[in-house]
């Protein structure tokens, strides 16, 4: 199984993130000796400078339609059409739709950021 990390690093990489790695992030207001140290994906910019070295965490892809909507935006043409048809198998699969192309294209439209992000590496030829 595909984790969201996995899949996070795909569409980030595809978006032009550059050097991506895990790193210890301790939220504001946390313990770091009894909740311990967190793990989150950082990178750089796809807009820095060539010669960066200024990390940012990435978007969570997974979780962020926002997020989606941008990387979503880089799709051009027949790669497009693709993420429709990928996204329409992505959510008649996890919702069981055995019903017509309407119901669907319904699902799709209010379809999650995971089931996007799923969509999209499919898109983008990283897993089947």
């Amino acid at each position: 199984m595909v984790t969201n990390e996995e899949i996070n690093i795909e569409i980030a990489e595809f978006c032009g993130w550059r050097n991506i790695r895990e790193q210890d992030y301790q939220p504001f207001g946390t313990d770091p000796y009894i909740d311990g140290p967190s793990q989150v994906l950082v990178g750089i910019h796809p807009e820095s400078d060539v010669d960066s070295k200024e990390f940012e965490v990435i978007p969570d892809y997974c979780k962020d339609l926002n997020a989606m909507a941008e990387a979503k935006n880089l799709l051009t043409g027949e790669k497009r059409i693709g993420f429709i048809d990928y996204l329409c198998e992505v959510v008649k699969q996890d919702k069981n739709i055995n019903a017509g192309p309407y119901s669907v294209m319904t699902q799709a439209f209010y379809a999650t950021a995971k089931q996007q992000a799923i969509a999209f590496v499919k898109t983008i030829g990283k897993w089947d």
